[in-house]
């Protein structure tokens, strides 16, 4: 039965903090603890988690806004839930930031946690909703408005997530598949073919691969192929439902090719340059994807935070955190970002750098009415030898081709477009051949003499105009971007700096321990930032004595003290009216 937390907003008379020296408990009040409270756990609408748990009447579930809170400080710190769950019991700090104000009270098992994410992984996986992520839209709202922050400028960037899987090489991953398929078979299937797997049942998969050599791998790989293909086949109609079986269908396509002319079907292994970006690079973790930049690998996901930067802010609140496979271009990401944060901030301006212009993001530009100020231009620079596109000033339609050009020289002509997205523009050789910048123009001389013409792309046109707003943007001061890699980091930093290895697997986890530190960030700033939202204060209990009446104002103890005094001594006398 789902039940609100609200025990948080009453003070009672024997909390451990109230019996603080006033000096220890302003101070707690005042640290990260006191802003976690105020700025994100009492902003939790707990609600929002009422479909997870049932509507008849029973055992009343869990705070909520507790394992939120729980979860936020786990990411936000880097704890394991071994450390969190100490910190739970025994920090007085953490308590307070979870509105506990007593250490023997609010306690329950570890296991309630686990129980607490297995419902929002089903959830997500059933509905397609994170509720995670709609807590942190609305506790960052609230965080917004409560400080006064603009939100019409906002910069975003993409990094890269390593999941917590190993690093294993091709003859590894097929042998542990293998090991794995070994180990879901039932009795009577492990006596009929307990042969086929007696080379691979000893050790683990890399112990077998360190005594292969290198030149007897290419032969290792067609074995295994074909004992998968048998595999696959004697093993379908029982194990349909079983992972292992489904890892095996799957490594199966990626890894070999099947030549169907012949019975039973022939075995090819895959060259490795045909393996697809998206193969399956763990059996842990099905949806990690492999992606190449430069010459370093990453397997994982990758995460686009988006922040304000508005320089009149007093500071600066995340405001969008999304999780993909990290073969999603930034240009995608930028697509299914912007739309919700124009309805929710009324984004005008955003901030980005290279990887995020294409046409694809000039699109999105044009449908949502924003401005983007890239600081780098997706492709090849410019000659230094010859003039840029962007040296022409272009004049473009609603959909963003050209319509008129205006070259360096002066001249100002009609574009004319041609087939397959291409276009071109014709100038008067009058005036081309007195230009000083003739050996440098782009246009060529046509063959009658009588003028010269650019041939282009449209798409060129779309990079001419995000360079020149590039270049605009260049300079002391202008460049508002650079400071969001500073944000990113910080996001990553409780999970190994830089490298940004999580200790979970799977997109829903990541992308939940992704926003939870987003979360703990903006926590973070707003105590930096030492300012308080006017929350209405906590009711605390009434310690001023009423008229006729003997009650000190003193802590508990002494009130304990007093009563045991009025027993044995006598009550003290009345104070007249």
């Amino acid at each position: 039965m789902f039940r609100k937390n609200e025990r948080h907003q009453q003070v009672g008379l024997y909390d451990t903090v109230e019996q603080l020296p006033e000096k220890q408990r302003l101070r707690l009040e005042s640290s990260w603890a006191g802003a976690f409270y105020r700025e994100l756990f009492s902003r939790i609408d707990e609600s929002v988690f009422a479909e997870l748990y049932s509507a008849k009447a029973s055992r009343p579930n869990t705070p909520i806004n507790v394992l939120v809170g729980m979860e936020v400080l786990k990411s936000g710190f880097g704890w394991s839930d071994e450390e969190l769950y100490d910190a739970f019991l025994f920090d007085l700090q953490v308590r307070y930031a979870l509105g506990i104000r007593d250490l023997a009270s609010g306690n329950f098992e570890l296991r309630t946690l686990y129980n607490f994410r297995s419902r929002l992984s089903q959830h997500m996986q059933q509905c397609g909703e994170n509720l995670l992520e709609r807590v942190f839209a609305q506790v960052t709202d609230g965080q917004l408005a409560a400080f006064g922050l603009k939100t019409a400028e906002q910069r975003m960037d993409a990094t890269y997530l390593a999941s917590n899987i190993r690093q294993m090489s091709r003859l590894q991953l097929l042998v542990e598949v293998l090991q794995r398929v070994w180990r879901m078979l039932d009795e009577a299937d492990r006596a009929t073919y307990e042969a086929w797997f007696a080379l691979y049942r000893e050790g683990t998969a890399g112990q077998f691969c360190y005594r292969v050599a290198k030149t007897d791998v290419a032969t290792h790989l067609q074995a295994v192929g074909v004992l998968m293909q048998r595999l696959a086949a004697v093993l379908a109609g029982k194990y349909d439902d079983q992972v292992p079986y489904q890892v095996l269908k799957q490594i199966l396509s990626e890894h070999f090719t099947l030549q169907s002319t012949s019975e039973p079907p022939e075995v090819q292994v895959k060259p490795n340059a045909e393996l697809a970006a998206n193969s399956l690079q763990s059996p842990d973790d099905r949806e990690a994807t492999f992606r190449q930049v430069g010459s370093v690998s990453h397997r994982g996901y990758k995460a686009n935070v988006t922040e304000t930067c508005e320089p009149e802010n007093q500071f600066q609140l995340i405001t969008c955190v999304q999780v993909a496979p990290n073969l999603t271009d930034d240009q995608q990401l930028m697509r299914d970002a912007v739309p919700n944060l124009q309805q929710r901030m009324g984004l005008t301006t955003l901030w980005t750098d290279g990887g995020f212009t294409g046409q694809q993001a000039s699109a999105v530009v044009r449908e949502f009415g924003i401005r983007q100020i890239p600081t780098g231009v997706r492709g090849s620079g410019v000659s230094e030898k010859r003039l840029g596109w962007d040296a022409f000033t272009w004049e473009v339609d609603d959909a963003g081709r050209a319509q008129m050009v205006a070259c360096p020289g002066g001249q100002r002509v009609p574009v004319v477009s041609s087939a397959h997205e291409r276009c071109r523009a014709h100038f008067a050789a009058a005036h081309c051949t007195l230009c000083p910048l003739l050996t440098h123009c782009r246009a060529r001389q046509a063959r009658s003499g009588l003028r010269f013409t650019i041939y282009l792309t449209f798409r060129r046109v779309q990079v001419a105009l995000t360079r020149q707003v590039c270049n605009t943007a260049q300079g002391p001061g202008r460049n508002r971007r650079a400071a969001v890699e500073s944000t990113v980091r910080s996001i990553k930093h409780p999970f190994g700096g830089q490298r940004g290895k999580l200790p979970v697997r799977g997109r829903i986890r990541v992308t939940m321990m992704i926003i939870a530190s987003a979360l703990m960030v903006n926590v973070r700033r707003i105590w930096r930032g030492g300012s308080k939202t006017p929350l209405p204060p906590l009711a605390r209990p009434v310690r001023q004595p009423s008229r006729g009446c003997w009650w000190p104002q003193v802590r508990p103890w002494r009130v304990v003290s007093r009563s045991i005094q009025h027993i044995f001594v006598g009550a003290p006398t009345p104070v007249p009216a």
